[in-house]
């Protein structure tokens, strides 16, 4: 096997390999990729138990010199790609059976070969598949402002559970609705997107629950596929396969009933007014200043056109802060809650609006926060917390 790759080929490869990488906690971890050279077509295929991915260059894309393949593993050879991502080029042989040479330059890696066998598996869009079309800078959209929100989360270990609902974003069409919503949420706080896509308006329903690293997988994978800005979704029960005219990806999808959390968002108003984002934020860090990292509780007071923070710690201390509030508006004219600090300053952050819209039900029900434009078609809610 012989071959040469340009820095083109060298991304879109690093790309297939950080996906078969990040997608690998999801299942027992299998990390070994094929590289096959054959009829002046390169291929790279993985196939981890949760993802499965054939990404293809023709002759025109690469400098095809043998045929041959072997199998490697994906972190070595991304960690070497990266590194030599500034070269020109960089050639792949396979010498005495046993040894893959990367070579560029005045480098050279010489890499034991693994002796595991991978069987490419045939990968086709079937008949009975659900076609769902998404506009790509739409998905592209969703994938940036939850995958933010996923990294904040309160509740995020280094490794999420399999089928965990705080890892898993939901895409919900309801019958004879005109909107897709779109959830997101971890142990005291979700994002919620709603929106009418034309591509989907004469589906009638669908759901289905994907892992967010997978979002970003394909995000990235398919980016540079899609001129037309269109993306096809084909589902079949717990599957999703996506394809374009070099890549073909296939994912598991998670089984199982999301929560109905939509409902959260439809409480009775009772309280809502408008506060200046970086007046609330500056509040915030001072607020924290005595507050242990995990145990950043604080009682929110708001009565007339004032919200007061107040954080107490039996060792420490205690802070008090007055800002001012805008358009107070609804039946009460005050309130009092206790919310994570935190947890509240890491949402703010999502929200790119300067004035941000508090609603509130009652002391104990969830909070939404949205901004005046980004509100249209984004919402986060936070749960309070008993204050004593």
């Amino acid at each position: 096997m012989n071959f040469y790759i340009n820095n083109k080929v060298n991304s879109k490869i690093r790309d297939f390999l950080n996906m078969n990488i990040i997608t690998n906690f999801l299942t027992p971890e299998r990390e070994e990729i094929l590289i096959k050279c054959k009829k002046e077509e390169l291929l790279f295929y993985a196939n981890n138990g949760f993802t499965e991915c054939k990404l293809t260059f023709k002759s025109s894309e690469i400098k095809y010199k043998k045929q041959g393949e072997c199998v490697i593993s994906a972190k070595i050879l991304l960690t070497l790609l990266e590194n030599l991502k500034n070269c020109e080029e960089i050639g792949f042989k396979k010498i005495e059976n046993a040894l893959l040479q990367i070579s560029s330059d005045k480098f050279e890696c010489n890499l034991i070969c693994l002796t595991k066998k991978l069987l490419i598996k045939d990968i086709q869009i079937e008949e009975d598949m659900k076609k769902l079309t998404f506009d790509f800078d739409f998905l592209n959209l969703i994938n940036s402002k939850f995958k933010d929100f996923y990294r904040s989360s309160s509740s995020q270990p280094q490794k999420i559970q399999k089928n965990s609902v705080f890892s898993t974003i939901n895409f919900r069409k309801k019958i004879d609705s005109e909107e897709i919503n779109i959830i997101l949420s971890d142990s005291s706080r979700i994002l919620k997107a709603n929106f009418a896509l034309k591509e989907l308006e004469e589906v009638n329903f669908f759901e289905f629950n994907l892992p967010v690293e997978i979002l970003n997988s394909i995000i990235s994978l398919f980016r540079e596929n899609h001129d037309s800005k269109k993306i096809n979704f084909y589902l079949k029960n717990n599957s999703l396969l996506i394809n374009s005219e070099n890549l073909i990806f296939k994912t598991q999808l998670y089984s199982g009933t999301y929560p109905d959390l939509l409902k959260m968002f439809s409480a009775q108003e009772k309280i809502n007014f408008s506060v200046n984002k970086s007046t609330l934020i500056s509040a915030l860090e001072r607020n924290l200043l005595l507050s242990e990292k995990n145990l950043s509780f604080a009682c929110y007071k708001i009565f007339d056109n004032n919200l007061t923070l107040e954080y107490r710690d039996s060792s420490k201390g205690y802070l008090r802060e007055e800002i001012e509030i805008q358009n107070n508006k609804g039946k009460e004219k005050f309130i009092e809650f206790s919310l994570n600090s935190l947890f509240l300053k890491q949402l703010l952050k999502g929200i790119p609006d300067s004035e941000i819209i508090f609603s509130i039900s009652e002391t104990f029900k969830p909070i939404i926060l949205f901004g005046e434009e980004e509100g249209k078609n984004f919402k986060q809610l936070i749960l309070p917390l008993k204050f004593s």
